[in-house]
Protein backbone atom coordinates (compact mmCIF):
# COMPACT_ATOMS: atom_id res chain seq x y z
CA UNK A 1 0.00 0.00 0.00
CA UNK A 2 1.31 3.51 -0.87
CA UNK A 3 1.04 6.18 1.78
CA UNK A 4 0.13 9.77 0.91
CA UNK A 5 2.00 11.08 3.93
CA UNK A 6 5.39 12.74 3.65
CA UNK A 7 7.88 11.41 6.12
CA UNK A 8 9.30 13.94 8.60
CA UNK A 9 12.80 13.28 7.24
CA UNK A 10 11.74 14.04 3.64
CA UNK A 11 9.94 17.21 4.74
CA UNK A 12 13.03 18.34 6.67
CA UNK A 13 15.24 17.79 3.61
CA UNK A 14 12.90 19.78 1.36
CA UNK A 15 12.68 22.69 3.83
CA UNK A 16 16.45 22.67 4.38
CA UNK A 17 17.03 22.77 0.61
CA UNK A 18 14.67 25.73 0.19
CA UNK A 19 16.29 27.67 3.04
CA UNK A 20 19.80 26.98 1.73
CA UNK A 21 18.94 28.08 -1.80
CA UNK A 22 17.27 31.28 -0.56
CA UNK A 23 20.34 32.17 1.52
CA UNK A 24 22.61 31.70 -1.50
CA UNK A 25 20.52 34.02 -3.66
CA UNK A 26 20.40 36.73 -0.98
CA UNK A 27 24.15 36.53 -0.39
CA UNK A 28 25.01 37.60 -3.90
CA UNK A 29 23.38 41.01 -3.67
CA UNK A 30 24.30 42.25 -0.22
CA UNK A 31 28.02 42.62 -0.94
CA UNK A 32 27.34 45.39 -3.46
CA UNK A 33 26.42 47.61 -0.50
CA UNK A 34 29.83 46.87 1.01
CA UNK A 35 31.81 48.39 -1.90
CA UNK A 36 32.11 52.16 -2.37
CA UNK A 37 30.32 53.53 -5.45
CA UNK A 38 29.20 50.06 -6.57
CA UNK A 39 26.06 51.56 -8.12
CA UNK A 40 28.14 54.08 -10.08
CA UNK A 41 29.90 51.24 -11.92
CA UNK A 42 26.49 50.30 -13.40
CA UNK A 43 27.51 46.63 -13.61
CA UNK A 44 25.62 45.15 -10.62
CA UNK A 45 26.69 41.52 -10.08
CA UNK A 46 29.42 41.91 -12.70
CA UNK A 47 31.34 44.05 -10.25
CA UNK A 48 32.59 40.70 -8.91
CA UNK A 49 31.41 38.17 -11.53
CA UNK A 50 32.20 37.71 -15.22
CA UNK A 51 28.64 37.63 -16.55
CA UNK A 52 26.12 37.81 -13.74
CA UNK A 53 25.72 36.39 -10.27
CA UNK A 54 26.67 32.75 -9.98
CA UNK A 55 29.17 32.89 -12.86
CA UNK A 56 32.94 32.76 -12.25
CA UNK A 57 34.40 35.73 -10.41
CA UNK A 58 36.48 38.35 -12.16
CA UNK A 59 39.82 39.49 -10.68
CA UNK A 60 38.16 41.93 -8.24
CA UNK A 61 35.68 39.27 -7.15
CA UNK A 62 38.52 36.83 -6.51
CA UNK A 63 40.28 39.40 -4.32
CA UNK A 64 37.06 39.83 -2.31
CA UNK A 65 36.58 36.05 -2.11
CA UNK A 66 39.97 35.79 -0.37
CA UNK A 67 38.69 38.12 2.37
CA UNK A 68 35.29 36.59 3.17
CA UNK A 69 33.65 33.32 4.10
CA UNK A 70 30.86 31.92 1.91
CA UNK A 71 27.75 34.03 2.54
CA UNK A 72 29.68 35.85 5.27
CA UNK A 73 28.98 39.42 6.30
CA UNK A 74 32.63 40.34 6.99
CA UNK A 75 33.83 43.83 6.15
CA UNK A 76 36.28 43.41 3.29
CA UNK A 77 36.64 46.93 1.91
CA UNK A 78 39.55 48.79 3.41
CA UNK A 79 43.05 50.12 2.70
CA UNK A 80 44.42 46.72 1.67
CA UNK A 81 41.79 46.01 -1.03
CA UNK A 82 41.82 49.66 -2.12
CA UNK A 83 45.59 49.50 -2.71
CA UNK A 84 45.38 46.42 -4.93
CA UNK A 85 45.10 46.67 -8.71
CA UNK A 86 42.87 43.64 -9.20
CA UNK A 87 42.42 43.97 -12.96
CA UNK A 88 46.05 44.93 -13.68
CA UNK A 89 45.22 48.15 -15.52
CA UNK A 90 47.71 50.21 -13.51
CA UNK A 91 45.02 51.89 -11.40
CA UNK A 92 44.40 50.75 -7.78
CA UNK A 93 40.91 49.53 -6.87
CA UNK A 94 40.42 52.46 -4.49
CA UNK A 95 41.13 55.03 -7.20
CA UNK A 96 38.76 53.25 -9.58
CA UNK A 97 36.00 53.28 -6.94
CA UNK A 98 36.57 56.85 -5.73
CA UNK A 99 38.08 55.87 -2.37
CA UNK A 100 41.88 55.79 -2.82
CA UNK A 101 42.59 55.42 0.91
CA UNK A 102 40.02 52.66 1.42
CA UNK A 103 38.48 54.58 4.31
CA UNK A 104 34.82 54.43 3.21
CA UNK A 105 32.46 52.35 5.34
CA UNK A 106 29.14 50.80 4.40
CA UNK A 107 26.24 53.16 5.02
CA UNK A 108 28.36 56.32 4.72
CA UNK A 109 27.96 58.82 1.88
CA UNK A 110 29.60 57.64 -1.31
CA UNK A 111 33.14 59.03 -1.71
CA UNK A 112 34.66 60.86 -4.65
CA UNK A 113 33.07 61.75 -7.96
CA UNK A 114 30.65 59.10 -9.25
CA UNK A 115 31.35 60.19 -12.84
CA UNK A 116 35.00 59.16 -12.39
CA UNK A 117 34.26 55.67 -11.04
CA UNK A 118 35.48 52.75 -13.12
CA UNK A 119 35.27 48.94 -12.81
CA UNK A 120 38.10 47.44 -10.71
CA UNK A 121 37.54 43.99 -12.22
CA UNK A 122 37.74 45.06 -15.88
CA UNK A 123 41.06 46.29 -17.27
CA UNK A 124 39.26 47.92 -20.21
CA UNK A 125 37.27 50.16 -17.84
CA UNK A 126 39.26 53.29 -17.10
CA UNK A 127 39.20 57.03 -17.52
CA UNK A 128 42.17 58.50 -19.30
CA UNK A 129 43.90 61.23 -17.37
CA UNK A 130 44.65 64.29 -19.41
CA UNK A 131 47.32 66.53 -18.01
CA UNK A 132 48.06 70.15 -18.76
CA UNK A 133 51.72 69.32 -19.29
CA UNK A 134 51.34 67.11 -22.34
CA UNK A 135 54.41 67.64 -24.49
CA UNK A 136 55.43 70.88 -22.80
CA UNK A 137 58.89 71.22 -21.36
CA UNK A 138 59.45 71.97 -17.70
CA UNK A 139 60.74 75.39 -18.69
CA UNK A 140 57.46 76.26 -20.41
CA UNK A 141 55.48 74.93 -17.44
CA UNK A 142 57.47 77.17 -15.07
CA UNK A 143 56.70 80.16 -17.27
CA UNK A 144 52.98 79.38 -17.14
CA UNK A 145 53.02 78.88 -13.37
CA UNK A 146 54.90 82.12 -12.74
CA UNK A 147 52.55 83.98 -15.05
CA UNK A 148 55.30 85.01 -17.41
CA UNK A 149 54.46 84.89 -21.09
Amino acid sequence: MISNKISPVAAYIVVLGLVASAATVDARGFRLNMVPNAAATAVSCNLCHTSGGGTPRNAFGLDIQERVTPNGQEVFWGPELAALDSDGDGVPNGVELGDPAGSWTAGADQPGDAASVTHPGDSASFIETITAVGEATWASVKVIIRGQQ
